[in-house]
């Protein structure tokens, strides 16, 4: 970036927001995943090792996110023709992205196939989020290959565009169908109680399931109206730490729906315990409500296998 065309508000200062964010919402994700072991010590080794692999790859996406930022305010200080958003650093992290995207969104997947019994749905979003992973780590080597950035960026551009897209719609298609299949079921029960209580799941599941698709939107829009400042990347950067913390929360919400079961007596049916845990565990379905002894779940199989 030349000197004359350097305008810190559009290109530092969109960075350290999208960093400070980010940096915020991966300290939700840490305390996410610690209540997560201590809550659920009977999960399978899977579904454990699937939440360790996706805080690992955070960690290591906010390093590099942290690193970037330090070399185009502090390195950089006073370079303008050195503020740019393709280094190594953030090469990495244009890398580790879509791998914490596919992985949640085919967490996602498969939970929506368990609850809907859908094989097309699932495929579906399994080939969406493919093409978001693949389209971004292609776009992102060429990116961060200088040589290319030249007559060639207009399809470079339309590549971002389109795995940008295509991550969102399968956010959407998830939320769409697991909402569909919450109505539908709710229309089959006539228990106030049940009713609520799918009412409740699924503003939730709209609520999660759109957060991820509006900020997929909003790097969409501003790369493709604003591509010359930072702000596309300031949103993209939290991307990761918003499909993270999705996961978990969707885990870890498990817990406020047992406490549920056990305060109000046996109103779950399956198709609620279905829509709550990923592999439709219906532990909490019992026909006398039990006492807790302590903070911790104890389901018998969650296991995504």
């Amino acid at each position: 970036m030349s000197s004359g065309d350097f305008n810190a508000e559009l290109t530092l200062g969109p960075a350290l927001i999208g960093t400070t964010l980010a940096s915020y919402l991966f300290g939700c994700s840490v305390v996410q995943a610690c209540g997560y072991y201590r809550r659920f010590p009977s999960d399978s080794r899977f579904l454990k090792t699937l939440v360790a692999t996706v805080m690992l790859l955070t960690l290591a996406h906010i390093v590099c996110v942290v690193y970037w930022t330090w070399m185009i305010t502090i390195s950089a200080y006073g370079k303008p023709n050195e503020v740019t958003i393709f280094t190594p650093s953030r090469g990495a992290n244009l890398v580790i992205t879509p791998f914490i995207c596919y992985l949640v969104q085919l967490f996602f997947a498969f939970r929506l196939f368990r609850f809907s019994g859908s094989w097309l749905l699932a495929i579906i979003c399994v080939i969406l989020g493919g093409i978001s992973f693949i389209g971004t780590l292609v776009d992102a080597t060429r990116a961060l290959n200088r040589h290319s950035m030249g007559g060639d960026m207009n399809a470079q551009y339309w590549l971002t565009i389109l795995t940008l897209v295509s991550g969102a719609t399968c956010d959407l298609i998830i939320t769409a169908g697991l909402v569909f299949h919450l109505r539908k079921q709710r229309a089959l029960t006539k228990l106030s109680r049940t009713i609520n209580l799918v009412d409740k799941l699924t503003i939730w599941a709209i609520e999660t399931g759109l957060v991820t698709s509006i900020n997929a939107v909003l790097v969409t829009v501003f790369f493709s109206l604003q591509r010359t400042t930072f702000i596309w990347s300031a949103l993209y950067i939290v991307l990761a730490d918003v499909y993270t913390n999705t996961f978990l929360a969707a885990l870890n919400s498990r817990t406020s729906h047992v406490e549920h079961h056990i305060t109000q007596g046996p109103v779950l049916s399956t198709f609620v315990a279905q829509a709550v845990m990923p592999n439709g565990s219906c532990d909490v379905v019992s026909s006398t409500p039990s006492t807790p002894s302590s903070g911790r779940h104890k389901p018998s199989d969650l296991s995504l296998a």
